[in-house]
């Protein structure tokens, strides 16, 4: 007669050998690794289970099989019988190897993308991409993206900033990773911006639903002239009307702001300056500017800053620049 020990599933070793496969996907994002982590460190079963399957497809990958004599010259007196509980973990294990198998095994047939690309646009260019179903993204400087349309669904990994203008297709939504957050439409004109912190998303045409990828950070619906800032430092996220000329103004070599806090402006001036911009002064971080500055001349908005406001700025050999108050 069976035991309870004995009929009690271990769905720990069915998450360790999803986790393992998934991990040996395409698709696996940075978003998805951070998941992973909050799952390896949630129990110390977790890790185990883990460290148990990765050894085991380790030793797979090394293993030969006996030859018929060892086989014959095997006597029962040498054979090391473990305990029952030994015995269902590594049969538990073993079959959640084969499961890994399996996945990695079709996966590629059931994701391989039927169009992709990846691109880059260096420090102090832009760089325009058209894609094959007439689709653009216009990538900021020093951003990167990667394309990859399925039967179902568009997807683009972004890191940085870019413009998108999409072609409508219903079957299919177009869908923006930019680090934890996703961005989805059907077809529209909308700029995504991902900052080291922070996510931005403006609308100029259409309908954007963005989901920051953050419990406390609720999904929003944007439309034409909207806009919503999130803050994953503060754990905050803010909508505000934006002017729709202004959308990715910087496509044309100005970039327009509004009301827009010091923080958030460095922050975006260390695109174009390639080299970080600091601020050393909290009581400023929030003071609104507005205005508008070149480009790809980072170096005068900030030789303009002090006569703004009560800040010096200095620059370190590396290129970095630092601003505080003086």
């Amino acid at each position: 007669m069976s035991t309870a020990d004995e009929l009690t599933v271990q769905p720990v070793d069915e998450q360790a050998a999803d986790w393992f496969a998934r991990r040996r996907g395409e698709r696996f994002s940075a978003a998805d690794e951070r998941q992973f982590q909050i799952w390896l460190q949630a129990s110390r079963s977790h890790a185990q289970a883990y460290a148990d399957l990765e050894l085991l497809w380790h030793d797979m990958d090394s293993m030969t099989p006996p030859t018929q004599t060892c086989a014959e010259d095997t006597s029962a007196s040498n054979v090391v019988r473990l305990p029952r509980r030994w015995s269902r973990r590594l049969s538990a294990i073993a079959a959640s190897v084969v499961l890994i198998a399996g996945l990695l095994a079709i996966s590629p047939l059931v994701e391989r993308p039927e169009y992709q690309l990846t691109a880059q646009a260096e420090m102090g260019k832009l760089r325009k991409l058209l894609l094959a179903d007439g689709s653009q993204i216009t990538l900021n400087m020093g951003s990167s993206a990667q394309v990859r349309y399925f039967d179902n669904r568009r997807e683009v990994s972004l890191q940085g900033e870019a413009f998108f203008s999409v072609v409508r297709d219903e079957k299919r939504p177009f869908v923006v990773q930019a680090d934890r957050a996703e961005v989805q439409v059907l077809g529209t004109r909308f700029n995504v911006r991902q900052g080291e912190d922070t996510l931005d998303v403006a609308v100029e045409h259409g309908k954007v639903a963005v989901d920051a990828g953050a419990p406390r950070l609720p999904a929003v619906l944007l439309s034409v002239g909207e806009a919503v800032h999130a803050d994953y430092r503060l754990d905050q996220q803010q909508m505000r009307p934006v002017a729709v000329d202004a959308v990715a103004s910087w496509r044309s070599g100005q970039l327009v702001f509004q009301q827009r806090p010091l923080a958030h402006l460095l922050d975006e001036l260390s695109r174009y300056l390639g080299k970080p911009v600091r601020l050393n002064a909290e009581a400023l971080a929030d003071y609104p500017l507005s205005g508008s500055l070149d480009i790809y001349r980072p170096q005068d908005f900030l030789a303009s800053l002090p006569l703004l406001l009560p800040v010096q700025v200095s620059s370190a050999a590396d290129g970095s620049v630092t601003v505080e108050t003086r």
